[in-house]
């Protein structure tokens, strides 16, 4: 087996294919990316019909045969699998992956025959197989009998509950049930649920959101399976489809991939809350940290550091003195050898709040005040010492290294295994210089292993996480003392190996103009790197991505898939082949098996049949590039009709937008959710665009954000729908619109202030208007660094004043909407407020909507139904439907 250190859980590459988004300036994420983006902004899968989020099961049509779940046997030689088929069908195949085969498990008719009368082969009665040891014998798991089954005769005898010792216990990453619903009150990392109905009924599947709403996302029939993606601390709700919906059970995801079991047994009324991982940051150190010898314990009092040993009668020796109230030391950590005390001495920065007025609080009464800190721009941050103590000698010492400001914890220390020397990453603020620091405590010397600048940013916040880029920039290789290290500097994002015992030099490892996206896992002993990226197919859209495998020496570069889509993959347990998954919007899923040695395809599994949907009229969006503001560069995007279109008709455009640097956001993977069906029955065509200043292409394709945040890629995207108008004449460009959240609200405002002359309407919800109104640490990475005492200035080289919707009010032309919710906890609604205090002092006419109770996104249902109208209306002429008068 390789010696191997993973960096993602490959329970990922099992995802159903078309179900990653990309919202990480929210808070609030839909767990299948298929809802409108105002309920978080910039969501990848972005469609304004929350109905249209059922999938498998719904009541629009079904995809199957959609990816694989490999069962491996036979010393991972051979594996099996299961499809559910149209019409509550369903396969069992068995796969030689050393031969390269692919054949049924076994006869089902045969098997059917000998289950009795009535049996349906195509309708077995079984859920899942187990295979002995030997390969010839499979054991057949049914929702109330299980079988054996002799392959080589094929006798089948049916089993008693002792021989299968069948009791419900045992189910591999099982999900414990809860009875009471609760809103989803965090989003980890992304995830899967598998819902597995062994009742002889349907049920259906609903996500909770943060207010506790219910989202349906489609049936599950009896007796069958649904993969849902998802995040993990994300609550689901399985109830009975019919009209009652009695509640069953309730899951929360995990951030393992794991089996949500609905067999009919009630769930505990209540249940031990297991402790949330991860949360914002990493979880912080003991106050009270014992030595790795255990005969040293290390604390604070009175913001001094101090030891004693861990008998609390025992003598405390004091070891700093110069810890005040507002300069006091806060995190401690040991060395290896138990001889050093390692502890940053924080001077605070004055705490900034922002402050929500919920006017209409449960219960009723007085509106209530919610006050939480929330730096913004320019604000000070704390500023962190570092700072050694030698336990023997007591001595204190201060490494020369700067004292630098920083937002949240203190660094935590990397001890390079065998030596007295630890590193840490130092991020200036304003995101221009970058470092790996190394101290060395036998005499607090200092060198610099990496030490990275640039004249716009290097990004290094917003990185990891759900829907983001999923690569950290230092990667620490304990047994060689090395660091693989992910770096713009050449101009796009590579890798660089540096020899922490040498000089720092760093050695680059991939080059080209593509760039790395993520790196899978790293095999120190065989000195390889298995890492995903884009842009190296030349014939391909560059924002898919590929797997591949690399030496640290930069060698034998291996492509380890091979099909024009975006692609997801899963080892064998013993990594000897892989399990490729490939879809995009425009081609259903294709899943392969591939060799991993030499990256070669052994045979297809499976090409996903999408014929229920195409019987419901469903039709595919289209990929369209077209050559970006320097007549150079492709941007890509895709259109989304109406389905009854008729190309001899005009038919306005809206533009749905998200063009926060921390990603890419037009969709890649197929999905069979109808997108933007909701407008595109109105008559409208839906686009959605990655201009220039937005991720994952070159460093100047991303570097057109800086300090520039309101260009938004405008004039790529202009181009672009001209361009499309160019070959499809039926597309308005007299009539175009635009609409977003969060970052997006932002980008929709901005659209109409300044760029009046193209776009004629937009609607704008929960905005950051500002970016001096929104969090310091998204607006810096991308606005840089500016003091508080000069952020609002009225002075021509104040970029963050020149980038202001609000500062610009008085441009606006064409219709404009906003929505904001009262206690959004992302964005201050203050930035929605302002705009509409400086429209209304610009004698601007408008519409407003403001939420009570509202989050980030706030509007749901209501907001969707007022968008469409304002659409209607400004795009289409149509007047206003009277949605106040009663139905009969």
């Amino acid at each position: 087996m390789l010696k191997t250190r993973w960096l993602i859980p490959l329970t990922l590459a099992a995802l159903w294919p078309g179900q990653i988004l990309s919202a990480p300036h929210s808070t609030e994420r839909d767990p299948s990316g298929v809802l409108e983006a105002s309920r978080g902004g910039g969501l990848e899968e972005a469609h304004p019909d929350p109905q249209q989020a059922r999938g498998r099961g719904g009541d629009r049509g079904a995809m199957y045969k959609a990816g694989v779940e490999a069962n491996w046997f036979d010393g991972n030689r051979k594996f099996w699998y299961r499809n559910d088929l149209s019409g509550d069908r369903r396969e069992f195949i068995l796969v030689d992956a050393e031969a390269g085969t692919r054949r049924p498990a076994f006869d089902h008719a045969a098997v059917a025959e000998a289950m009795g009368t009535g049996v349906d082969r195509e309708r077995l009665p079984i859920r899942e197989l187990k295979v002995a040891e030997d390969g010839r014998t499979f054991v057949l798991e049914g929702p109330s009998s299980t079988w054996e089954l002799d392959l080589d005769g094929g006798a089948l005898r049916e089993l008693t509950e002792e021989q299968t010792g069948a009791d419900g216990e045992g189910e591999s990453h099982g999900l414990t049930p809860e009875a009471m619903p609760r809103p989803s009150a965090q989003t980890g990392a992304e995830t899967l649920i598998r819902f597995d109905n062994r009742l002889d009924r349907e049920v259906e599947v609903f996500w909770l959101d943060s207010g506790g709403g219910r989202q349906s996302y489609g049936t599950v029939a009896a007796g069958s399976r649904k993969d849902q993606h998802t995040y993990a601390g994300h609550v689901w709700l399985v109830a009975d489809a019919d009209e009652d919906g009695e509640t069953l059970a309730v899951f929360e995801a995990t951030e393992e991939a794991g089996t949500a079991v609905i067999d009919g047994t009630p769930p505990p009324q209540e249940r031990e809350r297991r402790p949330r991982r991860g949360g914002q940051g990493r979880s912080r150190p003991s106050d009270s940290p014992r030595s790795p010898d255990g005969q040293w314990i290390a604390f604070v009092r009175d913001h001094n550091v101090f030891i004693r040993p861990p008998d609390e009668e025992s003598e405390e020796i004091q070891l700093s003195r110069d810890g005040t109230e507002s300069d006091g030391y806060r995190r401690l950590s040991w060395s290896p050898d138990s001889s050093t005390v390692i502890g940053w001495r924080v001077e605070a920065a004055e705490r900034k709040d922002v402050y929500l007025i919920r006017s209409s609080p449960n219960g009723g009464g007085r509106a209530t005040l919610e006050t939480r800190p929330y730096a913004l721009p320019g604000d000070p941050f704390p500023r962190h010492e570092l700072n050694l103590f030698d336990v023997e000698t007591r001595a204190q010492t201060k490494p020369a290294v700067d004292r630098f400001e920083h937002e949240w914890l203190s660094p935590d220390p990397h001890w390079w295994p065998g030596t007295t020397r630890f590193a840490y990453t130092q991020d200036d603020r304003g995101h221009q210089r970058y470092r790996v620091i190394e101290v060395d405590i036998a005499d607090g010397s200092v060198r610099h292993l990496i030490d990275d600048r640039t004249d716009t940013f290097i990004w290094t916040t917003h990185m990891e996480g759900p829907g983001r880029l999923g690569l950290r920039l230092v990667t620490y290789l304990d047994d060689t003392r090395e660091i693989l290290y992910a770096s713009e500097r050449d101009g796009w994002r590579h890798l660089y190996l540096v020899d922490a015992d040498a000089d720092g030099t760093l050695q680059q490892i991939t080059r080209g103009e593509w760039v790395v996206r993520g790196i899978d896992r790293v095999d120190e002993e065989n000195r390889q790197i298995w890492f995903q990226a884009g842009g190296m197919n030349p014939d391909q859209d560059p924002y898919l991505l590929h797997s591949y495998r690399i030496r640290f020496d930069g060698t034998d570069l291996t492509a380890l898939t091979e099909g024009h889509g975006q692609h997801r993959i899963e080892y064998s347990p013993d990594e000897r082949f892989l399990i490729d998954t490939y879809s995009r919007v425009d081609l259903p899923p294709v899943t392969e098996l591939r060799r991993v040695s030499d990256g070669a395809r052994i045979l297809e599994l499976e090409q996903a049949d999408i014929s229920e949907l195409e019987a419901d009229g469903w039709k595919l969006p289209e990929v369209f590039t077209a050559k970006g503001r320097d007549g150079v560069t492709d941007i890509w995007g895709i259109l989304v009709r109406p389905k009854d279109l008729d190309p001899t008709k005009k038919y306005p455009i809206i533009e749905d937008i998200y063009a926060g640097p921390q990603g890419s956001f037009v969709p890649k993977t197929f999905s069979p959710s109808e997108r933007y069906r909701s407008l595109t029955d109105l008559g409208f065509v839906v686009v959605k665009i990655d201009g220039m200043g937005t991720a994952n292409r070159s460093k100047a394709f991303h570097d057109v954000c800086f300090k520039n945040l309101k260009d938004g890629g405008f004039e790529d995207r202009i181009l672009w729908m001209k361009a499309a108008a160019e070959k499809y004449p039926y597309l308005d460009l007299d009539n175009v619109g635009i609409y977003g959240t969060s970052a997006g609200g932002q980008n929709a405002a901005g659209a109409v202030l300044f760029h009046p002359e193209f776009y004629k309407a937009a609607a704008a919800n929960c905005g950051c208007h500002d970016n001096r109104m929104d969090k310091a640490s998204w607006n810096e990475q991308w606005m840089g660094f500016m003091p508080a005492d000069k952020i609002y200035e009225n002075s021509p080289d104040n970029w963050y004043a020149q980038n202001s919707n609000i500062e610009h009010a008085d441009k606006l032309q064409g219709a404009l909407m906003l929505c904001v919710g009262e206690v959004d906890t992302n964005v201050p609604p203050e930035s929605t407020l302002r705009l509409a205090d400086a429209l209304i002092r610009a004698n601007k006419i408008f519409d407003l909507i403001y939420v009570p109770n509202g989050g980030h996104g706030a509007g749901g249902a209501y907001y969707q139904r007022r968008m469409q109208d304002f659409f209607q209306q400004h795009l289409q002429n149509t007047p206003p439907q009277n949605r106040n008068q009663n139905e009969d």
